[in-house]
């Protein structure tokens, strides 16, 4: 675990961070506490950490789950070839596929059907969860591949395709800011996504977390749980720290934070206590 610097050290190491990156986690530790800001900015790269092999995990669950469901129902993991299935795709989906099917085809000749799968962006399958122009992907692809693919938590009561791709798209949007080493413990912007007073929204990481083992559920009971037991991420949610960033939040009135936090009462011991698993002592 990264260990704090000594107090005469902190401010030589907070300067190593952008002031403009360090401002936000400033405001929200507290005052006049330069262990606090470094041991916040600890935590955001901590979450960070466990939310990439979260989304990596699930990424590869989301594009071979529409994989196999698509090889199903068109019997052949050529799918993507196949006349009848990119009549029904939008333009912006074939791009993305026949995309991969260049970057495979360069890479090994004439590529496998898993060459390809892999080298379609996460982009392309959340467009494949789409409406589509005038609807055509939901008739067309989603009722009769993709629908049963992802009913495994409620099989009497299925998951609309709105409901399927408003997770994936979330998903989407805060890996993205993963990737892109954004903070995360302030929570994840929802682009586009007002009140309707205006202000902008924005989705805990608490939320982010259930939404990304809901999205697994619906895909396999066994993908659910799996993930479920990932729970380092769960102890390091429940830092008072965590709790502090996102009250930061919202105080800010042009935001509005959604989703879920954890109650107190579920909380993890105290900073510095011996099962703290993050392994620092408390300041």
């Amino acid at each position: 675990m990264p260990r704090l610097p000594s107090p005469q050290d902190a401010p030589a190491v907070m300067a190593t961070i952008p002031p403009e990156r360090l401002r936000r986690f400033q405001d929200a530790a507290p005052a006049g506490r330069n262990l606090a800001v470094i041991d916040m900015y600890v935590l955001d790269s901590q979450l960070s950490g466990e939310f990439y092999s979260l989304f990596r995990a699930t990424e590869v669950l989301l594009r071979e789950t529409i994989h196999q469901a698509m090889s199903q129902a068109w019997c052949t993991p050529y799918w993507f070839s196949r006349g009848q299935v990119r009549q029904s795709l939008d333009t912006r989906v074939l791009e993305g596929l026949d995309s991969a099917r260049r970057a495979a085809r360069v890479r090994r000749g004439t590529p496998a059907p898993g060459s390809v799968v892999a080298q379609v962006m996460l982009g392309t399958w959340l467009q494949l969860l789409a409406r589509g122009a005038n609807g055509q992907q939901e008739a067309l692809v989603w009722v009769p591949a993709l629908s049963r693919a992802f009913q495994a938590d409620l099989p009497a009561q299925p998951h609309s395709r709105a409901q399927v791709y408003a997770l994936a798209q979330r998903l989407v949007w805060a890996r993205n800011r993963v990737f892109h080493c954004e903070p995360v413990v302030f929570g994840f912007p929802l682009p586009g996504f007002r009140t309707r007073d205006g202000r902008a929204r924005r989705a805990t990481p608490h939320q982010i977390l259930d939404d990304v083992r809901s999205l697994a559920g619906m895909t396999s009971r066994a993908a659910r749980d799996w993930l479920g037991s990932w729970d380092r991420i769960d102890s390091l949610l429940a830092d008072p720290l965590a709790d502090a960033a996102l009250a930061y939040m919202g105080t800010r009135p042009r935001l509005a934070m959604e989703g879920r936090r954890r109650p107190a009462q579920q909380r993890t011991p105290a900073a510095g206590a011996p099962d703290d698993p993050r392994g620092r002592a408390s300041v």
